[in-house]
């Protein structure tokens, strides 16, 4: 007699870890079926390719690199009233470390960001010896122009930019 009251709590133990792991499954798809909306719009990372281009300001001024206009020359699919930016990379270096970079987003500018350099590395092309700015965006409004100004002596290699895409928004929601 105690030897069958044995089996029936084992064999009731036994369900009851496999009736729990099969709830804490069906929990977690439930949670993440009933997120919002919004947490499926789609982000995309545009890479906007300058070749290393030589970029050289005077005594002073200021050399424009336009972000909108690149982006939709190396890009043309892209329809920038459709996306929001998120993200701004610069990757280059300046002649003697002293040159100064900083974003513009509609009416309002980030604050200068130093791009280091050094004379003696200024044209070797191996990939540390570019400066990477994260650019911190100005403002939630991104209408308007994208653009970044540069001044000294550069050379540019690329700027990564990330968006998000509210065309695709929805696309994530399909399970089939």
């Amino acid at each position: 007699m105690k030897n069958s009251n044995k089996r029936i709590t084992i064999g009731l133990k036994d369900n009851f870890e496999k009736n729990g792991m099969y709830l804490a499954l069906l929990i977690t798809f439930v949670v993440i079926c009933l997120q919002p909306v919004g947490a499926y719009a789609a982000r995309a990372k545009y890479v906007l390719d300058f070749r290393d281009s030589h970029i050289r300001a005077h005594r002073g001024e200021v050399t424009t690199l336009l972000l909108k206009k690149t982006l939709k020359a190396q890009y043309p699919w892209v329809e920038l009233g459709n996306v929001d930016l998120r993200k701004v990379v610069l990757i280059a270096k300046s002649k003697k470390g002293r040159g100064s970079a900083r974003l513009r987003i509609g009416q309002r500018w980030t604050p200068k960001y130093q791009v280091d350099g050094d004379p003696r590395s200024f044209h070797r092309y191996q990939r540390y010896t570019f400066d990477r700015i994260h650019f911190r965006l100005p403002s939630a409004n991104d209408r308007g122009p994208w653009q970044i100004d540069l001044q000294g002596n550069f050379i540019v290699r690329k700027v990564v930019i990330v968006v998000e895409d509210h065309r695709r928004r929805y696309e994530k929601r399909k399970f089939y």
